[in-house]
């Protein structure tokens, strides 16, 4: 039952929350451990256990388990209930050593309630290294970053954003043996917020710039956006003397504009906007006037515009200069198949330029879907060659994808995106 509700829930957490796990192996296979993370939000016991072949026993708060449909989740993950009220916690902590000490694991958050501001409370509790101190069992820290921007304490439901969990070295309490207890427990809990916070910080800085980042004027016209655009007017125009022909290409320059001067900005804005060029490349550079400019329609169009929507999924919540790479690197692969399709003109020329790009770079940049795209692209490839019975006629359309790749490569994204510093308005905020 716990593997199959796994499953699907991680499946769906993947695409809503571009989910994904480091460091489970760090977890014992066998024996008692207990872990320690810092609590963001409502999701972080399945959060933790999601890629975790182990049942977690979470030490949860109560109210969470009258919560409709999250109780009944938690408890399936192996969570029980706590009251959190001062002095109310003994008999959640004798049944978390009893499970420890019969060799489960057993989950704790040393803040003892959601965050209120993204990062670590100022006090912790001391549960977690106690349980480790008195068992015997390896203290596993866990750092979970962006599910404070997915679901905060203030929020009634949550929304799509990264979210990242990390697991950490075991800290050894055999190592604190020859301390008092209280000064042991003390140390500890210095261990545990800094293996947590080392990672942590620099997540909660990057939420705090991209919440920014999305209220911020749009940025004029990008090269890779105007020039294709600029360049596909001028080419359809020469070939066919027909206005009907470059209308898109005037109305997406259009919308360039717009978007800068006129368009109030957000997230979904932003999502449109960044993103924009992959679409009218794809839809209008290789789908719509291949013919117009003497070269063979791309053969089935939608299945090729279908895969590359799926491999360019793993950017949506990318940041800053992989994101803008990955359309760039898009944009200049469309302009060396038009270049190939010249010398070698085939219909399945893009399908096989465009997905060898996208899983050049998505190897390259180890997005959190590349263990599942980059395969299947190059599986898609593979078929297109050997389905079609395509020969030496594709080599070129092959270099288009490679070389692309390359060149992205060699001149990454130099521009603004999330990387900039943030704005004078955030340097008031004091991230401790």
């Amino acid at each position: 039952m716990r593997t199959a509700l796994r499953t699907i829930i991680e499946a769906f957490f993947r695409v809503l929350f571009t989910y994904d796990c480091r460091g489970e192996e760090k977890l014992p296979t066998t024996g008692p451990a207990v872990v320690a993370a810092n609590h963001p939000s409502y999701l972080d016991p399945v959060l933790l256990s999601l890629q975790v072949s182990r049942p977690i026993r979470f030490m949860a708060w109560d109210a969470l388990f009258r919560v409709p449909l999250l109780g009944s989740l938690i408890r399936a993950f192996g969570a029980f209930p706590v009251d959190v009220r001062s002095g109310q916690g003994r008999s959640a902590y004798a049944k978390a050593r009893i499970l420890v000490e019969s060799g489960e694991i057993v989950g704790l958050f040393p803040e003892g309630r959601r965050s209120r501001t993204g990062w670590m409370e100022p006090s912790l509790r001391e549960g977690a290294p106690r349980l480790a101190l008195e068992t015997g069992a390896p203290l596993v820290p866990a750092t979970i970053t962006g599910a404070f921007r997915a679901w905060p304490y203030f929020r009634l439901l949550p929304k799509p954003a990264r979210i990242l969990v990390r697991y950490h070295d075991p800290i050894d309490p055999a190592l604190y043996k020859d301390r008092p207890m209280e000064e042991a427990i003390e140390a500890m809990l210095g261990e545990l917020r800094r293996r947590v916070e080392r990672s942590l910080l620099p997540g909660v800085k990057a939420d705090l710039r991209i919440s920014v980042l999305y209220r911020t004027p749009a940025p004029g016209p990008r090269l890779h956006e105007y020039v294709p655009a600029l360049a596909l007017a001028l080419l359809v125009f020469w070939k066919t003397r027909s206005f009907t022909m470059v209308g898109p290409a005037y109305a997406y320059l259009a919308y360039l504009l717009l978007d800068q001067l006129l368009i109030p900005q957000r997230r979904l804005v932003k999502w449109v906007r960044n993103s924009s060029a992959f679409f009218f490349v794809l839809l209008y550079g290789h789908l719509a006037v291949l013919p117009a400019l003497g070269m063979p329609a791309t053969v089935a169009p939608r299945a090729l515009l279908a895969v590359m929507c799926g491999a360019g999924f793993a950017y949506l919540y990318e940041r800053g200069r992989v994101a803008v790479g990955f359309v760039r690197g898009i944009v200049l692969t469309a302009a060396l198949e038009l270049a190939a399709l010249h010398f070698m003109p085939t219909g399945v020329g893009p399908h096989v330029a465009f997905p060898i790009f996208a899983a050049v770079f998505g190897w390259e940049k180890r997005t959190v879907f590349w263990r599942y795209t980059v395969p299947l692209l190059l599986a898609y490839v593979a078929f297109i060659v050997i389905g079609l019975r395509g020969g030496l006629e594709l080599l070129p359309h092959a270099v288009a994808g490679l070389l692309a790749s390359f060149l992205v490569h060699l001149f990454p994204e130099r521009g603004e995106v999330a990387e900039a510093e943030p704005p004078p308005t955030m340097t008031s905020l004091d991230l401790g």
